[in-house]
Order: structure tokens, then sequence, then C-alpha cells
């Protein structure tokens, strides 16, 4: 943990002279070390450590945040919205990244007034979430693809995932082996039938975006009215499918668990927040999506979270290297967790077809 002193001695290279009087952890994030460090005089800034061993490419994923960011505060000045996009500072030497004792830093200006909502029941905040990364797909349309780099190659490649499972698999001991025996099995199961979008992208039959990749709720600031005012955690940003993001949206918002749940039998799609959602989602983006992206997003609710449990078990097969883990058996009970969530997908997977083309036309 890093320690109020060195959190100043990073403020100080962003340009922050005021001592800071208090820091607060912010801990909904599995990679990366984010405070909440508040100043004498009250000001308030967000300061990060980027995990370079999860982002090898920092730099680049820094020039990824500042340029969505950028363009996105543009579009809402000109459009006079209510949205606020993430603004970052330069250091002292006119950089947004600090190397410090062989960490990577940045820091961004505290949005006031904003709340984040961990769980939610309400269908109106789940609407005004998928209004909100609609509107994030929606605005990040004009960026040119090219200029944004891949940072975390094949991200949502389900065959890429898989190979890291069976390596993952070769090595683990045989205790986690037997523990994990029939999660295993399940990830087995279904790998082909989960790889039908990766197909499609092959065929250039989905076309690439700029895509947020990490669409949680928390990932989302409301104002005091709990309508949404911004995205935020701006590290997974770069090219990619839209049918990922609403995926991972589904996954986290209307799940009717948080996903280290153990309650497997009480893990499902709560329907009336997956209405909800479209209908948030689908007012900023049915003009924009095509016809093969609109017939698959169910499918991509699927696959994403396929590829979510199958990153859980793999974990835990590895001893826990990649996420952090509050417990020993902590990323196989989200591993079970997220199967339990995809096979009540597949048993309601009628009405969310229903559900999808109701709002999608």
């Amino acid at each position: 943990m890093v320690t109020e002193i060195e959190l100043e001695t990073i403020g100080r290279a962003f340009g922050i002279k005021t001592p800071f009087k208090k820091h607060e952890a912010l801990t909904s994030g599995h990679i990366n070390d984010t405070y909440l460090v508040t100043q004498w005089n009250d000001e308030k800034y967000i300061v990060q450590r980027l995990n370079h061993l999860v982002f090898p490419n920092i730099h680049a994923v820094m020039a990824n945040k500042v340029l969505v960011s950028t363009h996105l505060q543009k579009q809402y000045a000109h459009a006079a919205s209510p949205y606020q996009a993430v603004s970052f500072l330069k250091t002292t030497q006119n950089a947004y990244v600090y190397f410090y004792k062989n960490t990577y830093w940045n820091v961004m200006l505290y949005i006031p007034n904003a709340v984040t909502i961990q769980t939610t029941k309400n269908p109106d905040i789940t609407q005004e979430a998928g209004k909100l990364y609609g509107d994030f797909i929606f605005r990040t349309s004009g960026i040119k693809i090219s200029s944004l780099d891949v940072t975390l190659p094949k991200f949502h490649d389900v065959s890429w995932r898989f190979t890291q499972f069976n390596t993952a698999l070769e090595q683990a001991n045989n205790q986690r082996k037997k523990q994990a025996q029939e999660t295993i099995n399940f990830a087995q199961t279904h790998v082909v039938a989960m790889q039908k979008i990766e197909q499609l992208q092959a065929h250039n039959k989905i076309p690439i975006r700029i895509t947020h990749n990490d669409t949680k709720l928390t990932n989302i600031l409301f104002n005091a009215n709990y309508k949404g005012l911004a995205v935020i955690d701006l590290d997974t940003v770069m090219p990619g499918s839209v049918l990922f993001d609403f995926g991972d949206s589904v996954r986290s918002i209307c799940a009717t668990t948080t996903e280290d749940d153990p309650n497997e039998a009480g893990t499902h799609i709560n329907l009336e927040l997956y209405s909800a959602f479209c209908t948030g989602f689908a007012s900023q983006v049915n003009t924009l999506l095509t016809p093969t992206e609109k017939a698959n997003l169910v499918l991509g609710v699927q696959t994403l979270i396929y590829i979510m449990g199958l990153r859980f078990v793999t974990d835990f097969l590895n001893n826990d290297t990649y996420y952090k883990t509050r417990y020993e058996n902590h990323n196989l009970d989200r591993a079970n967790n997220q199967f339990a969530l995809l096979k009540s997908v597949f048993a309601q997977v009628e009405a969310m077809e229903r559900i999808t083309q109701k709002h999608f036309r």
C-alpha cells in the first residue's frame, strides 16, 4: 500500500502543491490501485497506480484514455450535454504518466457531487446506465479506429482465453484441479458454442468500434438524482466490439447476485432490469448498430459471461496471480457464479431475445 507521503510526492509531480489531508483507497477495481485524496484546501483528486503487469504498454493506455476523454469533453460541450468526461492532469514534465519507485501513476480531476452505485434493483438506474454506456459508444464513433492502440490484444478472444485455460490446467496442482473439476468440465463443454462471435469477427461481419471493455455499474458516476453523469475507468478503452460492452453491462448490472456470490441457485439475469438496460442503451445506439450486431446482442451476453468465468477459473488454477482475492477460493467462487449466470441465460434466452428485438429494431 502507498503511504500518504508517497501520494504527496506523486501529487507534486503533477503540480499539486497543497499538502494532502487524507486519502481513501477505492477498492471496487480488480487490477489498479486507486485513491481519492483530499488536500488541506479540500480540493480532491483521483490518484491511480496503473498495473504495468496487466498493461505492459502504459503510455499507450494513457494515450487512449486522454484521446477519448478529450474527444468526449468536446462532444459534451458542443451538445450542451449533462454528461461529463474524465480529465487527466499532466506532470510538471508535460507527461500524463509519472514513473515512481518502479510504478506508473496518473492523476484525474475529481468530479464533485457524484456517487457510485455498487449494485441496483432499480430499473430507472439501470436504464440510466444503459443510456450512458450507449452514449459512450455513440459519441466515440467519431474517433478514427486507427487513432487508438489495441493495448490488450485478444482481450475478448475465446480461443486465446481457452488456450490460457488449458495451459493453467496442465500446470495446476492436483488439489486445485480437483476442487475445480465441475467448473473445468463446464468450460470445456461450452467452448465451441462461445466462439461464434469470434468467427463473425474473422469474417468482418462485426464492425470494430471504440469500446470501453469494462462496463460495470461501478464505472459510472451518477448525480444526486441518480441520473447518469460520467463514464470512468478508461484503462481498457480500445478498438473492440459493442457486443462485449453490452454483454459486460448486462452481466454485471442485471445479475441478481454479485460476481463472487456463492449462491448459485439465486444467480440469474433479472429480466426487468435487462429490459430497462436495453431501453437506455438502444435510445442512444439503435441507429448506429448494424443488423448483425443487433441480432447477436444476447450472444454477446453469453460470450462475455463465459469469458469471465473462464478467466476466473484460469486464475484459480494459476494460484491467483492476476485478480485481487480476499480468500483462498475467491476466484473459484467467481467462476462458479459466472457459469451459474450463464446457465440462467441459456434458460431465459428466448425471453431475452424477445426483449432485445423489441428495443433494437
